[in-house]
């Protein structure tokens, strides 16, 4: 994509130099009578070769003039006069991150010189932008700033304890808060350390897709293994280390009895031996009562022998 630069102003015109888009009298006739000269509107005088060496020295010097923000004008126009002023800035690769904020960034407002762009301080700048990975910045010649960006890949979001959901690159560094809802689809990430831990959830549930689409967030414990949730409110506790084996057993359970439908509320599977199970309190409300009326059964029976 390309950027013009040059702030707009309200009738629609470029405004190329100084803020307010207005140089001072003396500046504006400087560079009236040098850009007629150059492009052949304005005769040349008898004095034309004095007038060329005043176009020259200002250019040349425009650096050196140091008058507050005058002399930061007499620096743009002698740029623009020399031909070296920006005209075209051309940016690419940034999906996420827009042309104002990269402009802003690089504190290119109004109308600059290509010269004097320092290209591995631009890049510094971009880096400090939230999804920028990689800035390559160049300068092409006679008039033209090329920005090529590599964003950072959104891999998983981070749920914070006081509610507040951070994306994060595989590797867990954060890239910014949830900033549009087409990344909510992404796995969510819970407990303290587990933007670090994220990347283990690729390979957690290789072997049983079908679980993984029922995963809904997958919780960090002690910074040593996970707790999965699933879309029907059911926990499964994996244990610390071989969660392949304690799954294999879940899934051989659940294809003989359909656990995960029934109304559980979790199943540890931390231990090697068994799988502890607790019921939802609606199931254990039906399980007490019933236990209570096979209770109240056995004793009714009893009193008739």
């Amino acid at each position: 994509m390309k950027a013009k630069k040059g702030d707009t102003a309200e009738n629609g015109r470029s405004e190329p130099v100084g803020r307010s888009g207005v140089l001072p009298r003396p500046v504006r006739r400087v560079v009236r009578v040098s850009t007629g000269l150059l492009t052949g509107r304005t005769p040349v005088p008898r004095h034309a070769g004095s007038l060329a060496a005043l176009v020259f020295f200002v250019a040349v010097g425009a650096n050196a003039i140091a008058v507050a923000d005058k002399g930061d004008l007499l620096r743009r126009a002698a740029f623009q006069i020399a031909g070296f002023a920006v005209e075209d800035i051309e940016i690419s690769g940034n999906e996420q991150t827009s042309e104002i904020a990269i402009l802003q960034s690089l504190g290119l407002e109004g109308a600059y010189s290509l010269r004097g762009i320092d290209v591995q301080l631009a890049r510094g700048q971009l880096l400090n932008l939230p999804w920028v990975a990689e800035a390559d910045v160049r300068k092409i010649y006679p008039s033209t700033l090329k920005i090529t960006l590599t964003e950072r890949e959104p891999y998983a979001l981070w749920q914070q304890e006081d509610g507040r959901t951070l994306m994060i690159e595989q590797n867990g560094n954060v890239i910014g808060p949830l900033s549009a809802p087409k990344f909510r689809r992404l796995p969510l990430v819970l407990g303290q350390g587990g933007n670090f831990a994220a990347a283990d959830i690729d390979g957690l549930l290789e072997g049983w897709p079908a679980l993984s689409e029922r995963v809904r967030a997958y919780k960090r414990v002690d910074g040593r293994r996970w707790d999965l949730y699933l879309d029907n409110g059911m926990i499964v506790k994996l244990p610390q280390q071989e969660t392949e084996t304690a799954l294999g057993r879940l899934k051989s359970l659940e294809e003989s009895r359909s656990i995960l439908e029934r109304e559980i509320a979790a199943v540890d599977l931390r231990l090697e031996d068994r799988i502890a199970i607790q019921l939802t309190p609606e199931a254990m409300e039906r399980r007490q009562a019933a236990t209570e009326a096979l209770e109240k059964t056995i004793k009714n029976k009893g009193r008739r022998l």
